[in-house]
């Protein structure tokens, strides 16, 4: 039986991750001192503020309110703005960084997961789906625009699966 709000949860989540809306693209700016930063802020305030997920909304409160209480950011050098650069290019280049032929299984499992539900009408299965499709779309964009940091963030890359990627997605 599948159970429903777990897997509503972990799609919302997934489509949280890979539905990412980021600035207009910018020059090359990410370093691996930032990408590093950014990560490691990340793992450090991941606690006190819930499961990370991206967009430029969440970006800023995060800066805010680690502003108004350990100031963590502030110290790894970023003012707000940097913050959301680095921040937004660190996500961009780790979505480069996933293969596709590793997308296409999770995103298939997703669609099938959605299908298989009998407590939703046909109707509710087919927005859904055509939503995630959506997503998908913009995924692909993403990717695309993370390529130029794609090298830097490499080697971050297990760290970051290991702090934004729910666990029931990575094992899959």
């Amino acid at each position: 039986m599948v159970d429903l709000p777990a897997t509503i949860c972990r799609v919302g989540a997934l489509i949280l991750v890979l539905g990412i809306i980021f600035p207009t693209s910018r020059a090359v700016a990410l370093t691996s001192r930032d990408a590093s930063a950014v990560v490691g802020l990340i793992a450090a305030l991941q606690p006190e503020f819930d499961q990370f997920a991206y967009d430029e909304e969440i970006a800023a409160d995060w800066y805010e309110r680690d502003a108004a209480d350990k100031g963590l950011i502030a110290a790894a050098g970023f003012t707000a703005e940097s913050w959301e650069v680095a921040l937004g290019e660190t996500v961009r280049g780790f979505l480069a960084t996933i293969p596709i032929a590793e997308l296409d299984p999770i995103l298939g499992r997703m669609k099938k997961a959605i299908s298989d539900m009998g407590e939703l009408s046909d109707t509710q299965k087919g927005e859904t789906i055509s939503a995630i499709d959506e997503q998908i779309d913009g995924l692909m964009v993403l990717r695309a625009e993370g390529r130029p940091f794609a090298d830097i963030v490499r080697p971050l890359t297990p760290r970051i699966r290991d702090l934004i990627l729910d666990p029931t997605i990575r094992q899959q």
